[in-house]
């Protein structure tokens, strides 16, 4: 549907959700998309040609397209609320009940690098026993779905998919070269005003600690006829991290997070922000942040991972999964181009790496 009211004014504050959201797909986008998955596979068979230490830590497989490093793979609760307001009542939302999960933290680029290196953080939730027809052909009578978000995230710079894989393409002969190439790809105000945001958003934190981050799903999805951004945030309470990183040790972020699981729960809340205008809460553009005045934060569900000790073995149960924002029901089906991306890269991506298929429950 066309949206043919006039744009919302930030200063009027919150307005009511909406349903006339709409996604603009591109004519030969599909081409676009499959010529940067075939790009991401090249990169990961040059990373394993290149550096003999991945194929010993993979045991000759590929790594992950994006998110290599994983941190932990657990077990979780994931609660839907009660008494959530109507228009939330969707998919699996509709009704008051606790999912299993398996949740998987992880580092955000290609490569097996230091925790202390400028980088997107990720989670990843696999909700296990999800009931309808899943979207991905082939995995239609799977049981699972995922929500994937990240902080500090590029895609939350770029105003389309194109400037991600041009910033993507920019870095592949490293950091110096790269303002110069992005620049050419997508001209020199636009390369300053993605490398001025990435400064501030993925290299200046210090990321100290995984379970104190703020995840945001940087792309909208369906809650059933409405569109929204969910976000993943330490619930109150939540200690805060330490005041410094430690040095010398390049998985203190695992290490850190194994010390909070041994004094106690880790509980994060899931919340999402619905579409209320083409303007301030677009699907297209990844680059306008969905403003909390204009589209306030719904409490929706409560991440709960018990207390108790890091498990290897499991933790390599959950890397062998197969995370993507499309294991989804039609009422969480993912919107925009940088989803409609995603599509393509993670099917290659996991194909490549020969995933695990989908769990049907517990034990993995």
């Amino acid at each position: 549907m066309t949206n043919t009211e006039p744009a919302a004014n930030p200063a009027q504050g919150p307005r009511p959700p909406r349903t006339d959201w709409r996604e603009e797909c591109e004519p030969g986008e599909d081409d676009l998309f499959r010529e940067f998955a075939d790009y991401i596979r090249g990169q990961q068979e040059k990373l394993l040609r290149d550096d003999p230490g991945v194929a010993e830590r993979t045991r000759g497989g590929l790594l992950r397209g994006f998110h290599a490093k994983p941190h932990a793979g657990l077990l979780a609760d994931f609660e839907v609320l009660p008494d959530l307001p109507t228009h939330a009542r969707f998919g699996v939302f509709a009704e008051p009940r606790v999912f299993k999960a398996v949740v998987r933290f992880s580092n955000g680029t290609p490569t097996l690098q230091s925790d202390r290196k400028p980088e997107p953080r990720g989670i990843g939730i696999k909700l296990l026993g999800v009931p309808g027809k899943k979207l991905l052909r082939g995995q239609e009578d799977a049981r699972t779905q995922d929500f994937l978000a990240t902080s500090h995230s590029v895609t939350s710079t770029v105003n389309h998919v194109r400037q991600f894989i041009a910033f993507v393409k920019a870095g592949e002969d490293g950091m110096l070269r790269m303002p110069y190439r992005l620049a050419r790809a997508v001209g020199f105000r636009e390369a300053r005003r993605i490398l001025w945001a990435l400064l501030r958003t993925v290299i200046l934190p210090k990321v100290r600690s995984v379970a104190t981050e703020v995840y945001e799903g940087t792309a909208p999805i369906k809650l059933g006829p409405y569109a929204v951004k969910f976000t993943v945030r330490p619930a109150e309470g939540t200690e805060p991290p330490p005041r410094r990183r430690p040095r010398g040790r390049p998985d203190f972020l695992r290490e850190e997070l194994a010390g909070r699981l041994s004094k106690g729960d880790l509980l994060f809340d899931f919340v999402v922000q619905f579409f209320v205008d083409d303007k301030l809460t677009p699907i297209e553009d990844t680059s306008v942040r969905w403003e909390p005045e204009v589209t306030p934060f719904v409490k929706v569900a409560r991440l709960r991972i018990a207390r108790g000790e890091l498990d290897g073995g499991l933790g390599e149960k959950v890397n062998r999964l197969s995370f993507t924002p499309w294991h989804a029901i039609e009422e969480h089906r993912p919107l925009g181009n940088v989803m409609r991306a995603r599509r393509f890269a993670y099917e290659a991506s996991s194909a490549n790496r020969k995933h695990d298929p989908e769990p049907d429950g517990l034990p993995l």
